[in-house]
């Protein structure tokens, strides 16, 4: 979440924010998961496709994504929709929630986060009903999603 710095194109190319992204995503999920303290629902940094984050300006940047998604566990209407027992992790599921979250056109972290909140949750059902094979393919959607839909957005802002 870089700081604007009058917008524009930085130099930052797409392959950065993405391999950036897949590693803050891979991130994201991995701790929440860790965090939710269900045994039932375990993951590995393997599983996700992902590695540990080293440079100290990721770390932090990592760790202002999961406030933001504590702030979102706390979204009552939100939490209910995400509890619904219908909500199944299928591309379809996915690419609605992702239309409706940016659905005005507008950009920003917080919603950003909002995204790869919900493709956590949706790893986190998949482990549960034991359906684990899928949780790459989430990740995909949303680096797909991002790449399609969001990184220029991204790029603006100066990268992640």
């Amino acid at each position: 979440m870089a700081a604007p710095s009058g917008g524009g194109d930085t130099g930052i190319g797409n392959d950065q924010i993405i391999a950036l992204g897949a590693a803050l995503l891979n991130n994201f999920v991995y701790e929440r998961v860790r965090r939710h303290g269900d045994s039932e629902a375990e993951v590995t940094r393997s599983q996700l496709g992902g590695v540990e984050l080293c440079d100290p300006s990721h770390k932090r940047l990592a760790q202002c994504l999961q406030q933001i998604g504590d702030e979102l566990d706390g979204n009552v209407q939100l939490q209910s929709m995400l509890n619904d027992s219908a909500l199944q992790p299928t591309q379809e599921v996915f690419m609605k929630v992702a239309r409706e979250i940016f659905s005005d056109g507008k950009f920003n972290w917080g919603r950003v986060v909002a995204l790869f909140y919900f493709a956590c949750r949706l790893v986190i059902k998949a482990i549960i009903t034991r359906i684990p094979d899928i949780i790459r393919t989430i990740i995909n959607w949303t680096m797909s999603y991002i790449q399609e839909h969001v990184i220029n957005w991204i790029r603006e802002q100066g990268g992640w």
